[in-house]
This record gives C-alpha cells, structure tokens and sequence, in this order.
C-alpha cells in the first residue's frame, strides 16, 4: 500500500533536489509589501502626533521662560516703588527708566535707578547721578519695557509728577525663541501725596 505524503516530484531525474510539499502555507512577496506599506502609514501617523506633541511641549516651555524673565523683574520694582518714600524720592524719571531715593534695611538713604538697556532691564544703586551703568540685570530677552506715569484724572504721562502722579504702570515684553510674553503691573505706591 503505498500512502500519500503530500509530496509530489517535479522531476524524474533530480528526484531529491526536486521535492515540493503542495501544502505550503508561507507569505507571498505582494503580502510582505502590504504589510510594509501599513506599517510606514502607521509609522507617518504616530510620528505626526508625537512631533506635535515635543512642539507644543517646547512653546509652553519657552513662554514660561519668557514670564518668568519679566515677571521677576517687575515683581522687585513693583515692591521697591510701592514703598517709595514721598513723592520728592523721585530723582528721574522717563519711559525707559525711574530713579528714585529709598530708605534701605538700616534706614540709611540709597538711590535705586532702574533702567532698560536692550535686551536687559538694570537695578542699580549709583552714588550720585541717575545714569544707566552696568548694575545688576534684573531680566534678559526683553523686546520692550517701559514706565508709564498715571495721573489723578486717569491720564498717563511720560514724566513724574510730584503733583499728579497717583500710579506708576510696568509694562515689559518678553520674547524667548518667537515666543512674546507682555506683563503689565501698576503700582500704587503708598506714601504719594
């Protein structure tokens, strides 16, 4: 009796190299290239949504640069002005800079000049004139900082006004890697006539 195995011989003659099992169950080339060609669409699609993801992850991360760039700085001179004397304190005054005498921890006077040098804004405690130096750098990457001088009536001025100045408004913008941030503060010092 002689069993069928599933194997046929091809050819007579080269009967051990020429064997083929009829029942193969492998992958054709037209199916591997499909499956590379859905494996690249879901790569592309994945991809996409990762790139989106690092790219929203690093604007978030350059605004929060940029805020706290400014947001440091404003915060001390808002405190500093706040607690400005009187209104005869005020030395200079302009958009780009305010100087002013204060009293320091030890009730000893100190002149304080604040200044905006492109791209950095200055702190700094000169002996005698209110002229920008090289003090200590409050804040980089500044595109923009200005004073603004409120009066009693609700105008704003370029100048101090020992008479009608009741508020003083900060603004300053920030900008880190195409990303702007523009803070804005006003501050009532307390001691103002």
């Amino acid at each position: 009796m002689i069993q069928d195995t599933g194997y046929r011989i091809q050819d007579k003659r080269h009967r051990a190299s020429c064997i083929v099992h009829h029942d193969s169950k492998g992958i054709t080339l037209i199916e591997l290239v499909i499956v590379m060609v859905l494996i690249a669409i879901v790569a592309v699609v994945v991809a996409n949504a990762l790139s989106t993801g690092i790219d929203a992850f690093f604007t978030t991360d350059n605004r929060k640069e940029a805020l706290d760039q400014a947001r440091v700085a404003m915060d001390r001179m808002a405190k500093e002005i706040r607690n400005l004397p009187n209104s005869a304190g005020v030395i200079a005054s302009g958009s780009p800079q305010l100087c002013f005498s204060m009293l320091d921890g030890t009730n000893n006077p100190v002149t304080v000049n604040y200044s905006y040098s492109n791209p950095n804004i200055r702190r700094e405690s000169p002996s005698a004139a209110c002229t920008p130096g090289n003090g200590q750098t409050l804040a980089t990457s500044i595109t923009s900082f200005s004073f603004e001088y409120i009066q009693a009536d609700g105008a704003s001025a370029a100048t101090f006004s020992s008479v009608t100045t009741k508020r003083i408004r900060i603004t300053a913008i920030s900008t880190v890697s195409n990303e702007i941030v523009e803070l804005t503060t006003e501050v009532w010092p307390r001691n103002l006539n």
